[in-house]
């Protein structure tokens, strides 16, 4: 190769073997040394930390959410549909309570029947009441809070299907209440059989 300066003159570059195999392994080893800094950059990288949660905490946050919500929801009377059916359905459980309760007084052989026996016992005192109340009622209406607000509310269906389980709770204690006070009990310690 050679370079022409001022008159007609040429100059040609001599090489020498170790100047024309230096600048290909210079270039070849800082390419390497580049790739692998890369590489163990890659390798480095700490990724961000996520939670770990198991799948029993994440629904236990979740129910404890949707109890936080139904509490807010019932106190500061935001839904009127749901804490009017919610405020019935205490005052039917109640009623049957205090009916079950004085028939209880008046009549010592007499026992509680149907499915609540299994939770309350046979002869249940009012705190047994009061508790077995608190947690079917709480759930009850937990479970109608959910399924009013996470459901798809534009369906027809669905207006009417989030109050199934406390209208459903609601009438089984006012019948309940109804039959036991129109109970007519006959029954004093000397009688052992109650009408």
């Amino acid at each position: 190769m050679g370079f022409t300066f001022g008159p007609k003159r040429e100059v040609t570059m001599r090489y020498t073997c170790w100047q024309v195999l230096t600048v290909p392994v210079v270039l070849v080893l800082v390419h390497a040394s580049v790739a692998r800094c890369q590489q163990i950059e890659k390798i480095e990288k700490v990724q961000p930390a996520t939670p770990v949660r198991s799948e029993l905490l994440s629904k236990t946050f979740g129910v404890a959410r949707e109890v936080k919500a139904t509490a807010r929801d019932f106190v500061t009377f935001r839904d009127p549909q749901w804490s009017v059916l919610t405020i019935a359905q205490i005052g039917a459980a109640t009623a049957d309570e205090v009916t079950t309760l004085n028939n209880f007084r008046v009549c010592p052989t007499c026992s509680e029947v149907g499915v609540s026996r299994f939770f309350v016992g046979q002869r249940p005192d009012a705190h047994k009441f009061l508790i077995g109340g608190a947690i079917e009622i709480g759930v009850e209406a937990v479970a109608a809070h959910y399924f009013r607000y996470h459901g798809p509310r534009q369906k027809l269906y669905w207006k009417a299907l989030w109050a199934l389980p406390q209208s459903f709770s609601l009438f089984e204690h006012a019948q309940s209440a109804h039959y036991n006070a129109t109970l007519k009990l006959n029954c004093s310690p000397a009688v052992p059989s109650c009408n």
